[in-house]
């Protein structure tokens, strides 16, 4: 496999950070083979991000906002190893710095408040990834599952999900709503969650189990996986896996990308197009017509853990929202110990 593309960014950081968002991590914006030359904008975690590739093809991004008068740079356009505002046709370069305010002249002196803010950038796995928090000398590994890595054959698809995204990431621990909410497309399929278990191996959660019928010996088998912040590996039987990276738009929608594996036929090219079809069934028919239905009436928008009350089943759900709030308290203890604004709380 070959190395992911990394870019460092220079200017200064955002420290801008969100409720429910959690710090000093990886999110995905969008797929890679969306970001061509021409700059796209996209609203994520709260902010307008613009996306651009220099002249060797590196991924750029940056706050969706030109310093002098607060235009989208997204609607602008790429001149060499820069971004042109479309309004004044200032250029900013992949650091956020300025280098050419046209109106003032080549040998202006730039004011030393003429930048924009800008991210550290991963392209790995067939997304752009940004880091979100402070800076750092050493940032984490991009969150991933080297068992899909070499896998082919998939589909892929990304929505946006109006649905908080800490909501979102519960949904996806969340096996026993099946029977429940799918139950007149999947007649038959047992409501009882047993066996069932949970391990947390530091920011990486491990469940597996069962639902069955009362007094069944067997039936439908399955493995969830979940690495913070924000990807989800879902195993139904051996032949059919896929694997969810979230990315928080708003604190009302979420960013959804899903590739899908189906592996039940060993005929050279079938592959591609179970997945596909599998992928069509699961948002077509499961994921906006019913799950959406009754996930859009939860409240509080986002989870309060003084207000749900969990039980056994639940013990994905519970694991994330604690392992969130552990690390939430520790990126807090770092912005302490460097003087930095504090979070917004988390419950």
């Amino acid at each position: 496999m070959s190395e992911p593309t990394i870019t460092h960014a220079t200017a200064t950081q955002p420290t801008r950070i969100h409720e429910g968002w959690l710090p000093d991590q990886w999110y995905p914006l969008i797929e890679s083979r969306r970001l061509r030359r021409k700059p796209i904008g996209v609203q994520r975690l709260g902010e307008r991000i613009a996306l651009w590739r220099d002249a060797s093809g590196a991924a750029i991004a940056m706050r969706d906002r030109c310093p002098h008068r607060g235009v989208a740079l997204s609607r602008g356009s790429v001149k060499g190893n820069r971004i042109a505002c479309p309004y004044h046709g200032f250029q900013f370069d992949s650091s956020g710095a300025c280098q050419l305010m046209p109106c003032e002249g080549e040998q202006a002196k730039i004011p030393a408040g003429m930048t924009v803010d800008t991210y550290p950038v991963r392209e790995q796995h067939g997304l752009v990834w940004i880091y979100w928090g402070e800076q750092a000398e050493e940032l984490p590994e991009i969150p991933w599952f080297d068992e899909i890595s070499g896998r082919r054959g998939g589909a892929s698809t990304s929505k946006s999900w109006p649905i908080n995204f800490v909501r979102t990431i519960e949904s996806n621990f969340d096996i026993h709503h099946t029977p429940i909410v799918h139950g007149a497309v999947m007649p038959g399929l047992g409501s009882r969650l047993d066996p069932y278990h949970v391990e947390v191996n530091g920011s990486h959660i491990a469940t597996r189990g069962e639902l069955r019928k009362p007094g069944a010996d067997s039936g439908l088998a399955f493995r969830m996986e979940f690495k913070m912040p924000c990807v989800t590996l879902i195993e139904l039987t051996p032949k059919v896996l896929f694997v969810v990276a979230d990315c928080p738009i708003d604190q009302h929608s979420t960013w959804r990308w899903a590739r899908y594996y189906v592996d039940y036929l060993p005929v050279p090219g079938i592959h591609q197009a179970l997945s596909w079809l599998f992928l069509q069934v699961d948002w077509v028919i499961f994921q906006f017509p019913q799950d959406l239905k009754v996930m859009e009436t939860q409240e509080p928008n986002l989870p309060d853990r003084h207000v749900d009350r969990l039980v056994g089943a639940d013990g994905g759900t519970t694991a994330y929202l604690k392992l969130r709030r552990q690390l939430w308290a520790e990126a807090e203890a770092r912005r302490d110990a460097g003087g930095s604004l504090p979070l917004r709380h988390v419950s």
